[in-house]
């Protein structure tokens, strides 16, 4: 028995010898190869999977700068699953004239035998690719491509492409910047405009932080915004929320926003824009609350005792429309509460005055020590005004014993939240385009020239643009005065309108410094107007020119 195990033995050895060399055939035929070695049998690193492409779906053309969207169906052709691989997408000149270009690669982890993959992706394409007419190929693991020789393609055919030059039509700037210290989160609003005049172009926002300002510095990458289509002469606005890492040194950043990530980008691009202030930033990250903290004791009363432990809720709310609230309620009391309801408001201050209804959650039998936890819908009632809210609860109790500790009943949010009209709503948003305000004394009649337009989703009806004068620089309706109005009967979208309006300077203003206003729908700044007109963002109703009155050699007007 051991003289035929011996024997076995050394004709594996001789087989794995002479396999080594090319003239041997292979007798493994229609199945995996392997190699030999004295630590066991391993799988040969060599083998490529049969991977097809069935089908590749690409635009016609696809501007540089922009992101380039690629949907493409794999199929495994082959015996065995494929293991780990990698397909690489490569922009290629038929004729040789512009240097090819990989835009990316995509890691798949395995496909059975038969199994199909659909990858739906984009890629950016660097600003700097010269414009032509490119074949769009695929490398299997390209990593391995060392040469032009040892280069695996990917069967399936290519797709023409046709690469436009990078244009400056695509712009951006930031509106807003919110930041929750507590949360570690940045809210960031920017606008993106399309002037490009060919097509809707697809995009995203790559954001990031520096201390300079500048894109060669050391920057902290905060990711990305979802993919953006911005059609042909619109504007569109991107929210983002995002996490700020918890070891992020305390002070003062710029934000950096790029249409590209900015390795492709150069200094002088069009194509990222900085923050005009630095916003202070000091990261505290709160400890994850259970839900039931170990630092609250139950009550030594009979009573039942009601309080919050823990509501979560969005950054950003929008008028007329649902929001989810998940939110934890405890009794530290002794004795079961009958019925709880928790009674959800808004209040535009944060110590919960001037409150609005949203909604109730109902809780029946809440057990002494008992916590529960549930999912609220609340809705935002047409007609609130857009801005800055704070979350407001209040808990009453109908139970035999009454709760007599109500002081731990309310409750309001110590972080902001943002309300406001959905972007996509069908809602008209009026802006300034550009404002002429004249140089004046009083007693004067001057001009005033105003180019309004619509940027929102919907048409405008019945708007109306005042005109003030006021010593201070905010607007206040109780302290400007009153120089007349321009009506506009309807202002559809992407629509502008120019009107010039003459107006009199009041005959009594001594000399100093004033301003002119000319503002948007004013019935939004006074209470007792009447209804203001419903828009997505009420920032930009004002605009602002200085006045002097009186000897001022450098002031201008």
């Amino acid at each position: 028995m051991n003289h035929r195990i011996l024997t076995f033995g050394i004709i594996i050895l001789f087989l794995c010898f002479f396999g080594s060399f090319t003239g041997v055939p292979n007798i493994f035929d229609n199945q995996e190869n392997f190699s030999c070695s004295f630590g066991g049998v391993l799988a040969d690193s060599s083998i490529v999977p049969e991977i097809t492409g069935l089908s590749m779906t690409v635009p016609d053309h696809v501007q540089a700068g922009t992101y380039l969207r690629i949907v493409d169906i794999l199929r495994n052709q082959g015996l065995h699953a494929s293991g780990p691989f990698s397909i690489g997408y490569v922009l290629e000149d038929p004729l040789g004239v512009f240097k090819e270009r990989m835009l990316g690669t995509v890691t798949i982890q395995n496909l059975v035998r038969g199994g199909q993959k659909k990858i739906n992706t984009t890629f950016p394409v660097p600003p700097d690719i010269r414009a032509g007419n490119y074949m769009m190929t695929r490398l299997i693991n390209p990593e391995e491509s060392l040469s032009e020789d040892s280069r695996k393609y990917l069967s399936g055919g290519k797709k023409e492409l046709k690469i436009l030059d990078y244009s400056e039509g695509l712009t951006g700037y930031t509106d807003d910047l919110i930041y929750s210290g507590d949360a570690g989160t940045l809210l960031i609003r920017s606008t993106i405009t399309n002037t490009a005049g060919q097509d809707p172009i697809e995009t995203k926002i790559s954001y990031y932080l520096s201390q300079s300002g500048l894109i060669s510095d050391d920057l902290i990458s905060l990711g990305e915004s979802d993919n953006l289509i911005v059609p042909v002469d619109e504007q569109i606005r991107v929210d983002s929320t995002l996490s700020l890492p918890e070891d992020i040194p305390d002070g003062e950043y710029f934000l950096i926003s790029a249409f590209l990530p900015l390795e492709m980008v150069s200094d002088d691009s069009s194509l990222y824009w900085v923050s005009e202030e630095p916003i202070s930033l000091s990261v505290t990250i709160p400890t994850q609350v259970t839900s039931v903290p170990d630092v609250v004791p139950l009550s030594s009363s009979i009573e039942p005792d009601i309080m919050t432990v823990k509501t979560d809720y969005p950054d950003v709310m929008y008028i007329g429309e649902s929001s989810k609230i998940t939110d934890s309620i405890t009794n530290i009391g002794s004795s079961t509460a009958g019925i709880v309801r928790v009674e959800y408001l808004l209040s535009s201050d944060d110590d919960g005055s001037d409150a609005r209804h949203l909604d109730w959650w109902t809780l029946h039998n809440l057990k002494g020590g008992e916590t529960r936890t549930g999912q609220v819908t609340v809705g935002i009632p047409g007609g609130t005004h857009t801005g800055i809210y704070y979350l407001t609860k209040k808990i009453t109790v109908t139970s035999s014993p009454p709760e007599k500790n109500t002081a731990n009943n309310f409750w309001t949010g110590n972080r902001p939240v943002r309300i406001e009209y959905n972007p996509s709503a069908r809602i008209p948003d009026l802006t300034h385009v550009t404002t002429k305000f004249p140089c004046a004394q009083p007693g004067d009649t001057v001009e005033i020239t105003d180019t309004i337009t619509n940027i929102g989703n919907a048409c405008a009806d019945h708007t109306q643009v005042a005109y003030y004068l006021s010593p201070y620089a905010s607007f206040d309706p109780s302290t400007a005065r009153y120089l007349g109005v321009w009506e506009i009967s309807r202002l559809c979208v992407g629509e502008q309108k120019t009107n010039t309006i003459t107006v009199s300077v009041p005959a009594d203003l001594s000399n100093g410094e004033y301003y002119w206003f000319s503002v948007i729908d004013p019935c939004t700044f006074m209470p007792y107007c009447g209804d203001e007109m419903p828009e997505l963002d009420k920032s930009n109703n004002i605009n602002i020119g200085r006045l002097y009155i009186g000897p001022c050699v450098f002031c201008g007007c």
